[in-house]
């Protein structure tokens, strides 16, 4: 999707909002709001990653249409003042600065990955405003702020899981890994997959960035370099246009070690874009199957399909999520301190991603899910291979 596409979105939402209004209509009056609950939002719905701000506006704004058709939060309608960072850390503090400053919001959905987080840590303290990550990995990410949560994994979870079923599941003793050097999230996840795996009996082979010395994405040399050494698995932590490169590159080179990667490989782009070396690839996923009897993720499935999203996505879900979150805590009150009384509070709360709850370090306990990808209908698409509870 380009930027273009959130906007033609919001439009989209608008008819369909109206569609949902309509249709409500016909069996009952529409909701009288007592006046507007407002929450910030900053995502990079622009520039290197917006393929994950764009998936994740959907999964956000489709679910607030969802609360407003049902009533709102307390009477009141939930409103997102959205902003675009852009994919830049320093204007997703200063989306949030004036949020908070111009716009009074007691709580921001987003910044949406690890490395506009960790940089918003500071502002979220000094302004004493909840800030609530959808896709946070980095475990330092909500650790020691009490204004910090996140909805997705952090990297321990990530590494744990898929190194607990990669060892039960193929018997696998060496591992080479590889990371983007630019992202603090990959730079910290590959170093926790090395020590996770080694905790674990295994043996790491190597550990190469795929950028060079020059600052230049370098694909070749660090896949060579690991499949001289003939490690069982190769584990990428990266986002998910290094992902299809990497997937891509190892094709081309002729090596079949098996791969793997975290969450940011559970997108779109990657199943779209990687060609046919992905099949048996194995990601971390927050997404059930749709044959499963899972009722929440369910009516999300549903909920994303009719709102014009045809493969809905982990980044969807964990923003949709959220925005879930935020409803059960605004049920406590609507200033920062009651917002985060109430996630704090929360307790095994059935979401589409699984039953969550909040830590007292702002981290979420909730299932880990991973994925194989398989070849179904002409079409790369992940199945559901196996559910690691917390």
């Amino acid at each position: 999707m380009h930027r273009a596409a959130v906007w033609l979105f919001a439009l989209a939402g608008l008819l369909v909002q109206f569609v949902a209004a309509s249709a409500v209509a016909e069996d009952a009056p529409a909701p009288t709001f007592t006046g507007d609950i407002v929450i910030g939002a900053t995502f990079p719905l622009s520039g290197e990653l917006e393929n994950y701000g764009q998936s994740a506006y959907y999964g956000a704004n489709t679910r607030v249409r969802m609360v407003n058709a049902a009533g709102g939060v307390n009477g009141k309608r939930l409103v997102l003042e959205w902003r675009d960072n852009g994919s830049n850390p320093e204007q997703a503090v200063a989306d949030i600065r004036e949020l908070v400053e111009k716009h009074n919001v007691p709580a921001v959905l987003g910044p949406l990955l690890s490395d506009a987080t960790m940089a918003a840590r500071d502002v979220a303290d000094e302004l004493e405003v909840v800030i609530l990550s959808p896709l946070a990995s980095v475990d330092a990410a909500s650790q020691d702020n009490p204004w910090v949560f996140r909805v997705g994994f952090s990297n321990t979870q990530i590494a744990s899981g898929m190194i607990d079923f990669q060892m039960r599941s193929f018997g696998v003793k060496s591992c080479g890994i590889l990371y983007d050097s630019r992202h603090t999230f990959s730079i910290e996840l590959s170093q926790v997959f090395a020590d996770t795996f080694t905790e674990h009996g295994g043996r790491v082979v190597g550990i190469h960035s795929i950028i060079d010395e020059n600052g230049e994405k370098d694909y070749v040399t660090p896949l060579r370099a690991l499949a001289e050494e003939k490690p069982d698995l190769i584990f990428a932590a990266s986002y998910a246009l290094e992902a299809t490169e990497i997937v891509r590159t190892a094709g081309d080179l002729g090596i079949d070690i098996r791969l793997c990667g975290p969450d940011t490989w559970d997108n779109e782009l990657v199943y779209d874009a990687s060609g046919t070396r992905l099949v048996g690839t194995a990601v971390v996923s927050a997404l059930f199957e749709t044959a499963f009897n899972y009722r929440p993720f369910q009516t999300f499935y549903n909920a994303m399909e009719q709102a014009g999203m045809d493969f809905p996505d982990a980044q969807a879900a964990s923003a949709y999520d959220a925005v879930s979150l935020l409803v059960v805590a605004l049920e406590k009150g609507e200033t920062s301190a009651q917002i985060r009384e109430g996630l704090l509070a929360i307790r095994r709360l059935p979401l589409a991603t699984g039953r969550v709850t909040m830590g007292p370090n702002g981290n979420v306990h909730k299932p880990v899910i991973i994925r194989i990808v398989e070849r179904r209908n002409n079409r790369l698409l992940p199945v559901f291979a196996v559910r690691i509870d917390p």
